[in-house]
């Protein structure tokens, strides 16, 4: 007989108890005289009784589970914000439905559905959009929500946020003031929050130091190492609008990118940071073992994991239902790959 259609009905028909007397028993009622106890769980594990969570939770609203909406379940930063997550959940008895929105904003609002439809208690999410369909769809929900990696534009979500405008400026300030002026910044899509911010970063930097803002020394490209030897494949091409000797330092949405640019410069030949100077952001475990390793800026990514859940059980146990933002605070790791041009910014 399949485990599924074993019900406490049925048990208590094998057991001659009633349902009432196999539900407190399952659950270790000490009502319950323990020889009848231990009959009747010798029954459900003979039988292979599995409760149905979902439809306990559907009736009493709590299914012990969370999703998880990442848009990028390969990316190494991700990885370690779910590794946090997970390990809290574990401890705390719950399960993790986990989905990746590979930054599709019709992708994002199905897993949202999905996660609802399963029972989901609360959702932790890094969104696609600042604001969006799916946003106003957790808003207009009752499920609990906490996200994570970008700040929505709606101040009644709970979130967990790191400056990515203030990692930019971080990262191109430490360049300028190793005499870099002319800067490449290699960003993400355009569409995504992320890459506004750390745009507006790498411009505010430029400007505090009196450098001339170039359009043509921004590109934006999704996020890949394969992408970015493709874009530094058409600078040294000649293919691109500026050339391979129009700047001296390169700052990076993410370490993916910055990887790119070291897999870029075995293939093309140039030298990090002889060529190029180089910072990334998100200071992900590879970084410190590439050669030479990677300047690049820390994102408190297991903080950011271990506040989000713990926001969310927190508003899920305990009902508190104040909407709260955390912005962290990124920080330069200073390594090798940048190198100092010998004159004042």
């Amino acid at each position: 007989m399949k485990s599924q259609r074993i019900t406490i009905k049925y048990i208590a028909e094998r057991a001659n108890v009633s349902f009432s007397t196999v539900a407190k028993a399952l659950h270790n009622d000490p009502v319950i005289n323990e020889k009848t106890r231990e009959k009747i769980h010798k029954i459900a594990k003979e039988l292979n009784y599995r409760p149905n969570v979902l439809a306990k939770g559907l009736r009493s609203r709590k299914t012990k589970t969370i999703g998880i909406i990442l848009n990028d379940l390969q990316s190494p930063f991700y990885s370690e914000i779910y590794k946090a997550i997970g390990d809290i959940i574990n401890k705390r008895g719950y399960t993790m439905l986990l989905s990746d929105s590979s930054y599709d904003e019709e992708l994002e609002m199905k897993n949202i559905s999905t996660m609802i439809s399963q029972g989901a208690e609360g959702i932790i999410i890094s969104p696609v959009a600042r604001d969006s369909v799916s946003i106003r769809a957790l808003i207009e929900d009752p499920i609990k929500a906490v996200f994570i990696d970008n700040r929505p534009s709606n101040p009644n979500i709970s979130c967990v946020y790191v400056d990515h405008k203030e990692a930019a400026r971080i990262a191109t300030e430490h360049l300028i003031l190793a005499g870099h002026r002319n800067i490449l910044l290699l960003n993400g899509p355009l569409r995504l929050p992320s890459s506004q911010d750390f745009r507006e970063g790498y411009v505010e930097a430029l400007i505090s130091h009196d450098i001339e803002v170039d359009e043509k020394m921004i590109k934006n490209n999704p996020i890949s190492i394969e992408r970015t030897c493709d874009q530094m494949r058409s600078i040294f091409s000649g293919e691109d609008n500026i050339g391979k000797a129009d700047f001296t330092a390169i700052v990076c949405l993410s370490d993916v990118i910055a990887i790119g640019v070291y897999e870029s410069a075995l293939q093309m030949g140039f030298n990090i940071p002889g060529t190029y100077s180089l910072v990334g952001y998100d200071n992900i475990l590879a970084t410190k073992y590439l050669n030479p390793p990677l300047t690049t800026v820390h994102q408190p990514k297991e903080q950011t994991g271990l506040y989000a859940i713990n926001l969310l059980l927190d508003e899920i146990e305990n009902g508190h239902n104040e909407h709260r933002q955390i912005i962290l605070n990124p920080v330069l790791i200073s390594r090798s790959s940048v190198g100092n041009l010998g004159r004042n910014p």
